[in-house]
């Protein structure tokens, strides 16, 4: 049970594409662990003079960033986004589905850069810092290895990680984790979906294709082989010599 238990258990890659690593469900300790660091990330914060998340949406608005007409045109580039989902959804066409697949994405991408205007500077608000930081203290916690010990003993060790690559995907994935998202949840869009749809049936047809020019090939090679026997000249046959009989005064 133990060993199926573990199978059973959330797993991820390292950086060289090697290594297992596997996501521990937090403890009750190291919850509180992570509670206290926000504390005391944010109280750091506070005292350093990092502006908070109502500091900060105070300044955008000021600057005219946010307002009325940031939402606005947030609501008119997320109604394109799900009008392009649904032709996309309502589609079989795979030509039509690979030029929509193009278009949700990049309407989404659209989107995102819209809301960097406000997602941007919100991440280096006190709070969001804080929250990095609570973080990034559970992936310290939660993180073992095949043989079900920690990667990193203690949270200042996970801050010392010389692998920033090792350090980085195991904090994305314990983020993805919390969030309750699988590790592929980019893959499973609409159009990353369809797009593996219309490379699917490409394939597929150029695969038809390929045998079919095969098959031709091989028909017309036999086609050929047909005519060279129809071509090749026929040996006529020499006409049979009579004997010479001789003549009755040569018979004596």
């Amino acid at each position: 049970m133990e060993e199926q238990a573990q199978d059973n258990r959330r797993s991820f890659l390292g950086p060289e594409e090697e290594t297992t690593y596997f996501i521990e469900t937090p403890s009750a300790e190291d919850i509180r662990g992570a509670d206290w660091q926000y504390s005391k990330t944010f109280t750091q914060c506070l005292i350093e003079g990092i502006t908070t998340s109502a500091e900060m949406v105070d300044i955008l608005t000021r600057r005219g960033i946010i307002g009325s007409d940031f939402e606005q045109r947030a609501v008119e580039l997320s109604e394109n986004l799900s009008k392009a989902i649904n032709e996309l959804d309502t589609t079989a066409d795979m030509d039509i589905k690979r030029e929509l697949s193009v278009k949700v994405a990049k309407s989404r991408e659209e989107l995102f850069q819209w809301n960097q205007r406000l997602n941007g500077p919100m991440n280096n608000t006190a709070e969001q810092i804080s929250d990095d930081a609570r973080l990034e203290y559970l992936t310290s916690c939660m993180v073992v290895d095949n043989n079900n010990n920690r990667v990193w003993d203690v949270y200042d060790t996970y801050l010392k990680e010389k692998s920033q690559s090792l350090a980085l995907r195991s904090r994305f994935e314990v983020m993805l984790y919390l969030q309750g998202l699988d590790s592929d949840f980019l893959e499973q869009t609409p159009e990353a979906v369809a797009m593996r749809e219309v490379e699917t049936d490409i394939m597929e047809k150029a695969d038809a294709a390929l045998k079919a020019s095969e098959a031709i090939a091989q028909e017309e090679l036999e086609n050929e082989e047909i005519i060279k026997e129809v071509k090749k000249p026929v040996k006529s046959k020499k006409p049979a010599t009579k004997k010479k009989v001789p003549a009755k005064k040569d018979i004596k």
